[in-house]
């Protein structure tokens, strides 16, 4: 058996090389994704590893060779003891590509995977694309991990049986290496674990504030939780068609007060029509609580149907209540979901695909900070069953899930804010539901666009956040020399599984700066976590380069939970000389 799989490996060195056409797209869409793109770190790190894999190049692949080719650092000063940064960067591209293939990418017939233990990249293909993740998701990606570890098995094999060996060398290695597969998989199977899921581990309560739109048959929806915007308002900067109609009240030219766009069904619903009326204009419902309730913080949530057809914009969302006073985006709006169809003309989502964006200063529009889910198990906006699509939003960060808190597929910080921009997001907001139609994004309708279109919503609820103690924090001072950087691990450990809880860092005097690898951490599985600090004593500007002065400073690390808890730790450190 062992001759026979030795010259199997031997055969296979001897083929040509090969062209790696397949993987090469593979990196092409993992690189292109937005939550990939705004992390420059992970880009630089996985395009290294993976165009040294297609160059066969893999005995490149090593912790000073990324550190110093794709991170950046020096190559005279490089210390992985003392800096960290390619371990901690390879940790938080594990997570990440799992999130891409849990996700977006969880049909992709070929997956990216970063082993633990190495740094070489691994394109493993997926047994049953089809298949959803839903239940069966923990086991998928422990199936994934599992072909992990075979394919290095097998490199491990390659690599030794391409030299020359006795069959008892061999043997003896072939043991070693199964006992040693064993055991690390064993291992692999963390004991860490919570015995519920991060959903349940909240306690939410009732909500603080809901509608459930168990009217009868044909009434309106309740004026003392929602009002109504009305007209076209020059396409509400977007270039829509519709006219927006109310149930009562007064109303445009082109609105039917027989034919309202805003009602209930009576079996404990809300419809939200789009129609084209007689005249060929085609009117709908924008629906708000502005005016009436403001939100600031918590778990925010809709259950709902979007109805699918080219030209149509159905939308959940929200907007910073001091938009009367400062306008957009200084206010700050939040799209928890909306979906368009794609066709030849735009650049859509398809029914099965729901985009979450952020809009602030800076970055709005087309420029907003978004993330696309989609549905798993082949599941639709349109396809009779209702979604829920909520955010669970704290001080200075936003969750956004899909059916269940505990399905958090895109986390907004304030430190994914660009360079000039701003976080908008802690201060009250008010919703909305509406259906637009026609726009810069959708296009017009067509003659295949359904009349009337319906947007059929189960209910909008609102919960408190319980409270969430926030996790002690550990971090050793470290000393930096004047003009350079120094980076070091910082320890979290939770009392409880807590979720995802911000970091941030600051300095004083703010002449000497340090950032965090990761902005936000996951104790949704875990008690104990790590992230790396670095210091830095030189910065740019207009006016050139500064450098700290040597002497005494202060870093000040804080971890806040959804709930706001915060714990704070203040160390000293020192900045020496130069030289």
């Amino acid at each position: 058996m062992s001759s026979d799989l030795t010259a199997s490996l031997n055969d296979s060195d001897q083929r040509p090389p090969r062209e790696f056409a397949e993987e090469r797209q593979e990196l092409e869409w993992v690189l292109s994704r937005p939550e990939m793109v705004r992390s420059a770190n992970f880009v630089r790190f996985l395009s290294f590893i993976c165009n040294r894999y297609f160059d066969g190049e893999t005995d490149d692949i090593r912790e000073y060779s990324i550190a110093v080719e794709a991170l950046g650092r020096k190559a005279v000063s490089f210390d992985s003891h003392v800096d960290p940064i390619v371990r901690v960067t390879a940790r938080g591209l594990r997570k990440k590509l799992k999130e891409i293939y849990s996700g977006e990418g969880q049909n992709r017939p070929l997956q990216i995977v970063l082993p633990v233990g190495n740094y070489v990249p691994q394109f493993l293909r997926s047994v049953h694309p089809e298949e959803g993740l839903g239940e069966e998701k923990k086991a998928g990606n422990e199936a994934l991990e599992a072909g992990g570890r075979a394919t290095s098995l097998v490199n491990a094999l390659r690599s030794l049986f391409g030299k020359r060996r006795s069959p008892a060398q061999a043997g003896g290695i072939l043991l070693a290496l199964a006992c040693m597969f064993i055991s690390g998989y064993l291992l692999g199977r963390h004991i860490d674990r919570p015995s519920i899921s991060s959903s349940q581990s909240f306690n939410w309560g009732e909500p603080v504030w809901s509608d459930e739109f168990d009217g009868a048959a044909r009434e309106s929806p309740d004026p003392a939780k929602w009002t109504f915007e009305t007209g076209n308002q020059a396409g509400w900067g977007n270039n829509e068609l519709e006219i927006y109609c109310a149930p009562h009240g007064m109303n445009p030219s082109g609105c039917d007060p027989k034919r309202p766009n805003a009602f209930m069904d009576g079996a404990g619903h809300l419809i939200l029509r789009a129609e084209r009326n007689a005249t060929g204009n085609w009117t709908s419902a924008r629906m708000t609580t502005s005016g009436l309730k403001d939100f600031e913080y918590g778990r925010i949530e809709a259950r709902l149907k979007m109805p699918v057809g080219t030209g149509l914009w159905p939308s959940f969302w929200m907007m910073g209540a001091n938009f009367n006073k400062v306008g957009w985006p200084a206010s700050g709006s939040v799209s928890i979901a909306e979906n368009v169809s794609k066709t030849l003309r735009t650049n859509g989502l398809g029914p099965q695909m729901i985009r979450a964006t952020v809009h602030g200063p800076r970055y709005y529009g087309a420029n907003g900070l978004w993330h696309d889910f989609m549905l798993p198990d082949g599941a639709r906006v349109d396809d009779g069953n209702f979604h829920t699509y909520g955010i669970i939003w704290s001080p200075g960060m936003i969750q956004f899930y899909v059916d269940d808190p505990a399905n958090v597929y895109y986390v907004a910080d304030a430190n994914d804010i660009p360079a000039g921009g701003e976080w908008v997001f802690n201060h009250p907001f008010f919703l909305y539901l509406n259906l637009a139609v026609g726009g810069d994004w959708p296009r017009d309708p067509d003659a295949t666009t359904p009349n009337p279109a319906d947007m059929v919503v189960d209910y909008v609820r609102v919960y408190k956040i319980p409270p969430v103690p926030a996790p002690a924090v550990q971090w050793q001072p470290v000393q930096v020399k004047a003009g350079a950087s120094a980076a070091s691990i910082v320890n979290l450990t939770a009392r409880h599984y807590s979720g995802r809880v911000l970091l941030t860092c600051s300095t004083q005097p703010a002449t000497a700066m340090c950032s965090l690898a990761t902005s936000v951490v996951n104790f949704s599985d875990t008690l104990s976590q790590e992230d790396t600090l670095t210091l830095s004593t030189e910065s740019y500007s207009d006016k050139g380069k500064t450098v700290a002065a040597p002497g005494r400073y202060t870093v000040t690390i804080t971890a806040t939970t959804i709930s706001g808890d915060r714990s704070q730790l203040s160390v000293p450190f020192e900045v020496t000389g130069g030289g």
